[in-house]
């Protein structure tokens, strides 16, 4: 198709997608829009729509998960390898690296197709790559939709190449997370496409939702798992009273997990409001750094809020991902491209890691305004020493904790963090204030990127880099 044919056939402007997403979704899904003034703020806007998806899944997928949890366990107790890769977890697609407090042991993130054999089991979106073939070795696959495929709804207005990239045809588990093509889900009049990305909060929530249960199923049957990060080890055994000044029990063998998961996430989400004040004037820096002619940076250790940072899929062209990846060098150090007129923003999961203290010296030696969001604690007690959040402007976190929420009698230490999933609904939210403070103060809007899957998508994507002097790191 030629591109003036391929333009003229996608709904370029928000009112277009607006249209169609509420086709879609009927009345009760992707019907706010900012352009009408009447829905609140685009934070409770976003906050609402994230809170609506998440309930949908979990009363609508609850047993898939809970089948997955099982199929999980029955994996890892059989020898089998558990991977995942491309789960739709936000630009990150992954909560996941080396250290990661809370983390159970018990996914891979090395995958090839050539590793995989029968038995292993693969949580993933079409992105896999071969599905078919996986299948075909004997592979236990678990999907979900993802943007970036014919899988997710809105798929006519993706190219036709990405509409034919599926896995739901080759899945033995679907779990259902109404993505669409179009990523975002508050429109805003003037903008292209709808801003505010939702599987990385979803796509997070649902991964520990199934591994909390899945550490359980195993625990009953007497098999424990490592966990990584830097806990120290929970001692004693089931109901035992512990020195940890947020003990609050050890769960229940005998009922499920993820509804507890859950339903501390929605409170934490909550909680978010007691920092609205700083929220806002995190976005006001951040304003005042665009119009200054700087740019706003998204960092975190892996790719989290830097993920979301970087030509992100209805995301902003005025922000720019950096992580350890950038930095891990002194050379890289060196050449990283921050000037006085840059803000940026850490994403941290603890409070005092030392490459994020080693990354907030060196953007304050070059002058850049330096916030934070994300966890203050560990185990509810601010540790000893350096800690991020006591060296910048301003700091959001303080709903959640470095470690894990669960304490599952046999294993070591608590799993199942809130950090990742926070970092990201704290980031967007502060993106949503950023947009609005944007308007209210020049009358215009920021670039916002449209998915690269879209008809027309790439050429938007590069002239929003253009035009906004090259955001890409």
């Amino acid at each position: 198709m030629k591109r003036r044919k391929a333009l003229q056939t996608i709904p370029l402007s928000a009112a277009g997608m607006y249209g169609a997403a509420q086709a879609a979704f009927g009345n009760d899904m992707c019907t706010d829009n900012a352009s009408t003034g009447n829905n609140g703020s685009l934070a409770d806007q976003y906050r609402k729509k994230i809170i609506e998806r998440l309930t949908w899944v979990r009363e609508n997928q609850s047993e898939s998960l809970m089948e997955a949890a099982y199929a999980i366990a029955r994996t890892y107790e059989n020898g089998g390898t558990c991977y995942q890769v491309a789960w739709d977890a936000g630009h990150s697609e992954s909560d996941s690296w080396d250290g990661r407090n809370g983390e159970p042991e018990i996914f891979s993130t090395d995958f090839s197709a050539d590793k995989v054999k029968k038995g292993d089991l693969i949580l993933c979106s079409a992105q896999v790559g071969d599905a078919a073939a996986l299948k075909k070795k004997g592979a236990y696959i678990i999907g979900c939709p993802s943007s970036w495929s014919g899988d997710a709804r809105l798929s006519e207005l993706v190219r036709p190449e990405i509409q034919a990239i599926r896995l739901k045809p080759h899945a033995d588990l679907w779990i259902e997370n109404n993505a669409t093509t179009l990523g975002g889900v508050v429109y805003v009049k003037g903008m292209p496409a709808p801003i505010g990305p939702v599987s990385g909060c979803v796509g997070k929530t649902t991964i520990w939702m199934m591994l909390a249960d899945a550490c359980r199923i195993l625990a009953r049957r007497g098999i424990n798992v490592t966990v990584k990060g830097d806990e120290p080890k929970i001692s004693g055994k089931s109901g035992d009273t512990l020195d940890y000044r947020n003990f609050s029990g050890w769960a229940n063998l005998n009922e499920p997990l993820m509804d507890d998961y859950f339903d501390e996430v929605m409170r934490q989400f909550e909680l978010i409001d007691a920092e609205a004040g700083t929220i806002k004037k995190i976005a006001s820096l951040c304003v005042d750094s665009v119009l200054n002619g700087g740019k706003i940076y998204g960092y975190s250790l892996e790719s989290s809020v830097s993920g979301e940072a970087s030509t992100r899929r209805s995301g902003l062209s005025i922000t720019r991902g950096v992580s350890r990846n950038n930095l891990d060098t002194a050379e890289k150090r060196k050449n990283f491209g921050g000037t006085s007129k840059d803000i940026v923003i850490m994403g941290i999961t603890k409070p005092d890691d030392d490459f994020d203290l080693i990354a907030l010296d060196m953007f304050k030696k070059r002058g850049m305004k330096v916030v934070s969001i994300g966890a203050m604690t560990r185990s509810q007690t601010k540790p000893a020493g350096r800690k991020v959040y006591d060296e910048t402007l301003l700091h959001a976190g303080k709903m959640c904790d470095t470690y894990g929420i669960f304490a599952v009698p046999g294993i070591d230490q608590r799993i199942c963090p809130t950090s990742g999933v926070l970092l990201d609904q704290l980031y967007w939210t502060t993106m949503m204030n950023v947009v609005e403070q944007y308007i209210d103060r020049t009358g215009d809007v920021p670039g916002v990127y449209l998915s690269g899957a879209l008809k027309g998508g790439m050429e938007h994507l590069y002239r929003m880099n253009e035009l906004y002097s090259g955001n890409e790191y």
